[in-house]
């Protein structure tokens, strides 16, 4: 069966066994490999045929042998069917002969007895006895051979004068001379009935000889019809089992070979190849397992260049990054310090600490203030973002109000709405008890969320609400702004991400706050999700524990 890259003989078990090979295995590699059933299988597989005209080939042959098995049951059948009825006719022509015999005695038994009684009955009885001597021999006498033909003959003969002479007696009994009567039966009568009696006894012979031959030849022919029927069904099992074996083995070595292959080729050998003489379909598909091999090993190779190349960009990534997040953190702690200082000044203008301030200019200020603690906010952003991505984040856990928390947020933020023109509510579930956890960061949370709703909704409503679902609080943020595509709901959390290019140049923003927003409500052990439809505004959730601390023990 050719031999394999790693060296196995032709015809031995595959490289990668499922399990160890069991006696029918050991067996099976014993024929293939020490007897020419190997070269019979290696044989067959390289027929240029198709598997289909290889198996249909060996079925048909097997059906002939069938066949032929049954033409030749039919015969012996039919012969041995003619040997019975031969048989048959045996035994009836010996039963005749043997009827003959017993008639001719009882003949001569009635020829004395008419001595004795003297009647005409008993006279009657011994040609009726002559009649039916005469059937049987006429009986025997179809087929019978010319020898036995002869010896009937003598019989006829001699029972003619057998009955002459009974006749005579007859007349002489009637006469009342019985002396002469039973002198002519002694003399004459007697010896003519055993010569025929003799006869008779031949013809006996000869019939039983006949039969005996005969059941000596049925017998004989039973042997020879059993012993070739034996010899026929063992052939055809053996033809059968060499079929079978040289057939399903011309299949099962290719088949193991390509289990062996892609064995092999599961463990990473992309240069492994597999080697099959057969010139059908498993050979063609060897044939594409080789290809595929190669090709596999190509694209390997084209993988590890490509991972080789893609590690050194992460490294150089990874070293931009940090050197990104170092630059926020620092820029940040810069920014923040001129910032607020501004803010400071700016509000001691503003409450006359360096005198009255005039109304033309206090409007301006104000304005100044306002952006400044925009500008704060927005580095603050940064800030966070720098030590989530160095993992640096951690939360400050104090015991903290929801209802304060959603205030903060309402007080903070309502002098946008009122800008703006805008319905701006918030709604806490009363009775809800005080929480654990970073205060700090879920107003922050809440601000984000409450802020970008009332940067994205131009006239309705803006609404806060709190409540308690178990043991954890949901704050939602619902507005009537321009909502949010479906195929963008799964991007809006990403850092620097929002929803296109048009809607930030039109409401501004970093895309920092919803990314920070969900970083903070995961610190906490909590989700955060939208529910949002373009033009009829959106709702966005968040649930976190209210207990901080009894949610991470008792987890």
């Amino acid at each position: 069966m050719g031999a394999h890259e790693d060296g196995l003989p032709a015809g031995s078990a595959p490289s990668t066994p499922v399990a160890a090979p069991g006696i029918s295995e050991r067996s099976a590699g014993f024929l293939l490999s020490h007897t020419p059933l190997g070269s019979l299988v290696r044989a067959v597989a390289r027929l240029r045929l198709s598997v289909h005209f290889k198996l249909l080939a060996a079925f048909l042959l097997v059906a002939v042998v069938v066949a032929l098995m049954g033409a030749m049951s039919l015969e012996i059948i039919t012969r041995m069917s003619r040997q019975s009825e031969a048989m048959h006719v045996a035994h009836q022509r010996v039963s005749s002969a043997r009827q003959a015999q017993h008639a001719l005695a009882m003949q001569m038994s009635f020829t004395a007895m008419a001595l004795v009684l003297r009647d005409e009955a008993t006279i009657a009885s011994i040609l009726r006895e002559n009649n039916r001597l005469n059937a049987m021999l006429a009986e025997i006498e179809d087929g019978a051979p010319l020898e036995e033909r002869e010896i009937i003959q003598r019989i006829r003969t001699a029972q003619g004068e057998v009955m002459a002479t009974v006749a005579d007696v007859a007349n002489l009994v009637r006469d009342g001379k019985i002396e002469e009567a039973m002198g002519l039966q002694l003399t004459t009568g007697y010896p003519l009935f055993q010569q025929v009696e003799g006869l008779v006894e031949q013809v006996v012979r000869i019939e039983e000889s006949s039969m005996g031959r005969l059941r000596a030849a049925t017998a004989l022919a039973n042997r020879q019809a059993f012993y070739l029927m034996g010899g026929l069904i063992i052939a055809s099992i053996l033809l059968a089992l060499l079929l079978g074996f040289v057939t399903s083995w011309s299949f099962i070595i290719p088949v193991r070979e390509a289990q062996g292959f892609l064995g092999r080729l599961a463990k990473g050998d992309f240069g492994t190849r597999v080697v099959v003489p057969n010139q059908d379909e498993f050979g063609a598909l060897a044939a594409r397992m080789n290809d595929m091999s190669a090709e596999l090993r190509r694209l390997y190779e084209d993988q590890r260049e490509a991972a080789r190349q893609l590690g050194t960009l992460n490294s150089q990534l990874a070293r931009a990054s940090q050197a990104k997040s170092e630059f926020l953190a620092n820029m940040s702690h810069e920014l923040r310090t001129p910032m607020n200082a501004i803010l400071g000044f700016t509000e001691m203008i503003l409450d006359d600490v360096y005198g009255e301030v005039p109304a033309e200019v206090r409007s301006p200020l104000e304005d100044v203030q306002t952006c400044g603690r925009q500008l704060l906010r927005l580095i603050n952003d940064v800030l966070d973002l720098s030590k989530i991505e160095a993992g640096r984040m951690e939360l400050s856990l104090t015991d903290y109000s929801v209802h304060e928390v959603v205030e903060t947020a309402r007080t903070s933020l309502r002098s946008l709405a009122a800008e703006k023109g805008l319905e701006f509510t918030a709604e806490v579930e009363p009775d809800i008890p005080l929480a654990y956890g970073d205060g700090k960061r879920i107003t922050q949370c809440l601000t984000n969320l409450v802020g970008n709703a009332l940067k994205f909704t131009k006239e309705g409503t803006v609404a806060i609400r709190a409540r308690l679902d178990g043991d954890r609080v949901v704050y939602t943020v619902s507005d009537t702004g321009i909502g949010i595509a479906v195929d963008q709901l799964d991007h809006i959390f990403g850092e620097f991400r929002q929803v296109d290019a048009s809607i930030s140049r039109e409401f501004g923003g970093t895309g920092l706050g919803l990314s920070i927003t969900k970083t903070f409500v995961e610190l906490h052990g909590g989700r955060i999700w939208v529910e949002s439809e373009p033009g009829r505004g959106s709702t966005f959730h968040f649930a976190i524990p209210l207990r901080l601390a009894e949610v991470t023990e008792g987890t």
